[in-house]
C-alpha cells in the first residue's frame, strides 16, 4: 500500500517516547488493501508501536483475521463495563519468561509482553488497543481504529466513529488511557490475580497460570472466592466495584487518579479464600458509614448500610454526567443490571449509622478519606476536587470513553442514561458542586 507517513516522536505521554510511522488522517479508507500492510516488507520498518494493527503482531493473516498462535486469549471473571461492547483480549508473554507475582496486587510483566483488547460495537469492530512493554518500567500503547469495512486500521488519538447500526463509538485519547492505567505500577489492569482467579475467568485463568509456572512466586491460592458477608449478595457487588472502580483509580497505588480520596475499592487476592469478608477489607473499611469529605455531598455516606438511596456510590453509578461513575467518556450508559446488584447488596446490609460503623470496623471514620482528585474507570478519569464515591464528590471529571450531562446528588438509580438496549436518556443538568 502506498501511503505518505510522518514520524511522530513520543507516541504516548507518560509511557516512554517511541518513534512510529503514522498514516496521515484520511489516507485510510474502506478500499485500503490490508494484505499489503501485513506483508513482511511493509512491516519490517514499522515503528513501536506500528502505525497499523496489521503490523502489531496480533494477526498472522489480517485479511482472514487469523490470530497469531503466540497470542493467548483470555476472559476475566467480571468484564469492565463498556456500554455493552463485545470485547476480545489476548496476551503474549516472551518465551521462557514469567510474571513477577511477588506483590499479588502489582504483577510485573517481563519486557516484551504484549496485551491486546479489541472492541466490537453496533455490529462491527471499532477499535483495538495495544500495550507493549519495551523496557523496565517502560510501556508504549496505541489504539487502532478500524475502517467501516473492517479491512484496515490506523492509529487513533481519540475520535468518534460511526457504527454499523447507525450509532457512534468514542475512541479514547492516549491521555485518557493513561489516566486509568496509571492505577497499576506496571500499567496492565484486567490481567490480574483477582479477575483471573474468581469463578468465570477463562482462557488464562489464575489456575492455568499457576499450573504452567507463569507466576513467580506462585500464589498460595490458584482459585479465588469472595465469601458471604451474611447478605448472600456481596460477591457480585464487591467484584463489580473492584473492576470498575478499584483496579484503576480507587486503590492504594500512589499513581492512581483517586489515591488522595482515601476510598479503596480494590480487592486483595489474599483475602479471597472464601471466608467471610472482614471489617479490615479496604472496600468495607473505607466505605461503610464513612462520610464523603468535600463538595456538595460532604457528610453524606459513601455507603449507608441498609439504604442504597442515601449512598453516594449508588447515586454516582446510577447516573451519567460530569460526576458519573465510571467517568465520562468511559461510559455513556448506566450498567443497569450491575447497578441493581450493588443496590441490592447495600439494601441487605444491617442498617443504621451504628451498624454501618461496626460493620466497617473502628477505622471506618471520615479520617480515612483525605482530599483527593478524580474518579474511576477503565480507560480514563479526570481531575476533580475529590473522587470519593466511585466518581467525584465535589468537581467535574475530564475522563475516558464518552460524554454526557450532569445529574444531581439526589438522582435515583433510574436518573441516568439507560443501557443501549433501553435507549439513552439525559441524566439532567444539576451538578454535584
Amino acid at each position: 500500500m502506498n501511503r505518505r507517513a510522518i514520524a511522530i516522536l513520543g507516541i504516548v505521554a507518560g509511557c516512554g517516547g517511541r518513534t512510529a510511522e503514522i498514516a496521515l488522517p484520511g489516507e485510510l479508507d474502506s478500499s485500503s488493501d490490508a494484505g499489503d500492510d501485513a506483508a513482511p516488507s511493509a512491516c519490517g520498518d514499522a515503528g513501536v508501536p506500528p502505525s497499523t494493527l496489521e503490523c502489531a503482531g496480533l494477526y498472522t493473516d489480517f485479511a482472514t483475521k487469523t490470530v497469531a498462535p503466540t497470542m493467548q486469549a483470555y476472559t476475566p471473571s467480571v468484564p469492565l463495563w463498556s456500554d455493552g461492547a463485545e470485547k476480545q483480549r489476548w496476551i503474549e508473554l516472551p518465551p521462557g519468561k514469567t510474571i513477577d507475582a511477588s506483590d499479588p496486587n502489582e504483577w510485573v510483566f517481563p519486557v516484551g509482553t504484549k496485551v491486546f483488547k479489541q472492541f466490537s460495537y453496533g455490529g462491527r469492530r471499532v477499535e483495538t488497543r495495544l500495550f507493549q512493554k519495551v523496557g523496565d518500567n517502560d510501556w508504549v500503547h496505541a489504539t487502532y481504529a478500524w475502517n467501516a469495512s473492517e479491512t484496515a486500521t490506523q492509529i487513533s488519538y481519540g475520535e468518534t466513529v460511526a457504527t454499523a447500526d447507525g450509532g457512534t463509538w468514542l475512541i479514547p485519547s492516549p491521555g485518557d488511557c493513561d489516566s486509568c492505567h496509571h492505577g497499576r505500577s506496571d500499567r496492565i489492569l484486567g490481567f490480574e490475580a483477582v479477575n483471573l482467579g474468581l469463578p468465570g475467568a477463562s482462557g488464562m485463568p489464575l489456575s492455568r497460570l499457576v499450573a504452567e509456572g507463569l507466576l513467580d512466586p506462585p500464589p498460595a491460592l490458584g482459585a479465588l472466592s469472595i465469601g458471604d458477608d451474611g447478605t448472600g449478595l456481596d460477591a457480585p457487588a464487591l467484584a463489580w466495584l473492584h473492576v470498575n472502580c478499584g483496579v484503576t483509580c480507587h486503590n492504594a497505588n500512589e499513581g492512581s487518579t483517586a489515591y488522595g480520596a482515601g476510598m479503596r475499592l480494590r480487592l486483595d487476592p489474599r483475602w479471597l479464600d472464601g471466608s467471610t469478608p472482614g471489617s479490615s477489607w479496604d472496600p468495607l473499611r473505607t466505605t461503610l458509614g464513612v462520610p464523603c469529605t468535600s463538595g456538595s455531598v460532604a457528610g453524606q455516606p459513601r455507603i449507608a448500610p441498609g439504604d442504597p438511596g442515601d449512598s453516594v456510590i449508588v447515586q454516582l453509578i446510577s447516573q451519567r454526567g460530569g460526576l458519573q461513575m465510571p467517568p465520562p467518556p468511559l461510559s455513556r450508559f448506566v450498567d443497569t443490571p450491575d447497578v441493581a446488584a450493588v443496590r441490592a447488596w447495600i439494601a441487605k446490609l444491617p442498617g443504621g449509622a451504628d451498624a454501618g460503623s461496626d460493620a466497617a470496623g473502628n477505622d471506618a471514620t471520615a479520617g480515612d478519606a483525605t482530599a483527593g482528585d478524580a474518579t474511576a474507570g477503565d480507560a480514563t478519569a479526570g481531575d476533580a476536587a475529590e473522587s470519593d464515591a466511585a466518581g467525584s464528590e465535589g468537581g467535574e471529571d475530564a475522563a475516558a470513553d464518552s460524554p454526557s450531562d450532569d445529574a444531581g446528588p439526589d438522582a435515583s438509580a433510574e436518573a441516568g442514561a439507560e443501557a443501549p438496549d433501553g435507549g439513552a436518556a439525559d441524566a439532567g443538568d444539576a451538578s454535584l458542586d
